[in-house]
């Protein structure tokens, strides 16, 4: 006979798969048809999950469509964090960070994914908290570096912190959207040569 614990540590399992699932398929759907055509009919039919277990963990598809930006934020903030660590220079830092950055997002699901549904995804993120989080992380990096010249008001490292996480999506964006086709180092080496620039000179 199982143990309480093992069922409990059973069931915490069993939450995690379905949950994965949920995001799995609706991410796959969202790649397809955007947020506006998906309904959760769609999506209990695509991952083989009973519509009141959905309703279990989200009240709606809307939920569901900002708990996986928060994810792809958080993978998006953990990989800034590793890169943050092992840069020597402002110049590695910004390169690694949006080169992280687009190869994250570079697969073809999620060039259709950002395409699809730039709009939502927009509104979603800048009302994450990861994403202010970010932001205050970003803040703290640029004033401690001495060597960035010109900007000692608060609001300019806000600002400066704001650009530094809207421009890469956006030239994502505007690249796919656009058919120009630019390799993650291509669009991450443009961006950093522009910031560096910025704050350096």
């Amino acid at each position: 006979m199982k143990s309480e614990t093992e069922l409990i540590g059973k069931r915490e399992s069993l939450k995690i798969q379905v949950r994965e699932r949920l995001f799995e398929e609706a991410l796959k759907l969202f790649s397809i048809q955007g947020l506006e055509k998906t309904t959760v009919s769609d999506i209990v039919e695509q991952s083989g999950i009973a519509r009141g277990t959905f309703y279990n963990y989200f009240p709606d598809v809307s939920s569901l469509f900002d708990a996986i930006i928060s994810q792809m934020n958080e993978n998006i903030q953990i990989a800034i964090k590793a890169n943050r660590e092992k840069s020597t220079s402002v110049y590695d830092y910004l390169y690694s960070t949006f080169k992280s950055y687009f190869d994250f997002i570079g697969s073809s699901q999620m060039i259709n994914f950002h395409v699809i549904n730039q709009a939502h995804i927009r509104q979603s993120s800048y009302q994450s908290e990861i994403i202010k989080t970010i932001v205050k992380d970003l803040i703290r990096d640029l004033k401690s570096s001495k060597r960035i010249k010109d900007f000692n008001e608060k609001y300019e490292f806000l600002l400066l912190s704001f650009m530094l996480v809207g421009a890469p999506p956006e030239l994502f964006l505007a690249t796919h959207t656009s058919d120009i086709n630019l390799t993650s180092e291509q669009l991450a080496t443009f961006l950093a040569k522009v910031f560096h620039k910025v704050l350096m000179e």
